[in-house]
């Protein structure tokens, strides 16, 4: 990581002092050793400030929506921020050529509150591989297993490497085949259990739209969610089935499993679960393998005037 870092701070510098870009989106360090921040950085002598962590847990791909306007954007980008910058592209909200994509293969980014519990103090290092995760704090280290202190959207990476690349940071990792499993199980459930297992989640929703915030599918100018007309902003059960349900559908056929929405729950809601089922549908019922993967035509992204009635017959 700490080669990555002289490397990526190396890169920035260039691509700003030489106008390529006009901001770099990265991370800096927060108040917090293991809490780095997505950072943006406009003048080439302040690229010194990005770091490359195993705590830099944050997507960056929806950040470029804040940036784009000023100029070109250069980017560190892991697997799930390159599927998210290839969600913004296919969605027409920005332009491939705008971009400078530095790619990094990612091994999993280290959740600190787990962290922290296992290490029984505030981590200042970690180092992730394919076996385990060491946190480190002064001169103590300590060694985890990968499940017990990964943020839970990593767990179940299936693109470690992100597709688009300008430049490459190391070499990268050999994509897998995503598990559904948690989705069979869900189903596999009476509707009794099922509306039991939501409405117990849902009622500790905030209604913060965090999720909505942080989705790079969730990009459009104007949101139906603000609409009061159409969505109230009370927290009852059923506005929160509404708004949950809403966005979930608003992103089906859409959502590349980034995570992001859960990660940002404030709640710890398990909102991938909900968009993961989605993922199924369209994998078994259009036979799209790798449904989280923006392609050049999807599922429910394409309307077509002359589209045939016959089809609803067709679906079993």
């Amino acid at each position: 990581m700490t080669d990555y870092q002289g490397l990526l701070r190396g890169i920035a510098r260039e691509l700003l002092s030489s106008g390529q870009v006009a901001t770099f989106i990265g991370f800096k360090a927060g108040f917090d050793p293991c809490r780095p921040v997505p950072h943006f950085v406009r003048d080439a002598r302040r690229a010194d400030t990005l770091i490359v962590s195993a705590f830099c847990g944050a997507g960056l791909a929806r950040h470029v929506l804040e940036a784009i306007d000023d100029g070109p954007v250069g980017i560190l980008a892991r697997g799930c921020d390159g599927l998210g910058l290839e969600r913004l592209i296919a969605d027409g909200r920005v332009a491939r050529e705008r971009l400078h994509v530095v790619a990094m293969a990612c091994r999993g980014a280290v959740d600190p509150d787990r962290a922290r519990r296992i290490l029984g103090r505030v981590p200042e290092r970690a180092e992730v591989d394919d076996e385990g995760v060491t946190l480190m704090a002064g001169d103590e280290a300590r060694r985890a297993p990968r499940d017990s202190c990964l943020l839970e959207r990593c767990l179940g990476c299936v693109d470690p490497s992100p597709r688009l690349s300008d430049t490459r940071l190391g070499d990268p990792l050999t994509p897998g085949q995503r598990d559904f499993g948690a989705v069979t199980r869900m189903e596999a459930l009476p509707a009794e259990g099922r509306y039991a297992f939501w409405s117990r989640q849902f009622r500790r929703c905030l209604r913060c739209d965090a999720c909505r915030n942080v989705c790079p599918a969730c990009s459009c100018r104007s949101c139906s969610l603000d609409d009061p007309e159409l969505q109230e902003r009370t927290t009852g059960l059923a506005e929160q089935f509404g708004f949950h349900f809403t966005r979930a559908y608003h992103v089906a056929g859409r959502c590349v499993a980034c995570g992001e929405c859960q990660r940002a729950c404030p709640m710890n809601i398990p909102l991938s679960l909900l968009n993961d089922k989605f993922l199924k549908d369209i994998r078994d019922l259009f036979g799209i393998a790798a449904p989280h993967r923006p392609a050049d035509i999807e599922p429910l992204a394409l309307y077509r005037p002359d589209d045939p009635e016959g089809w609803r017959g067709e679906i079993r």
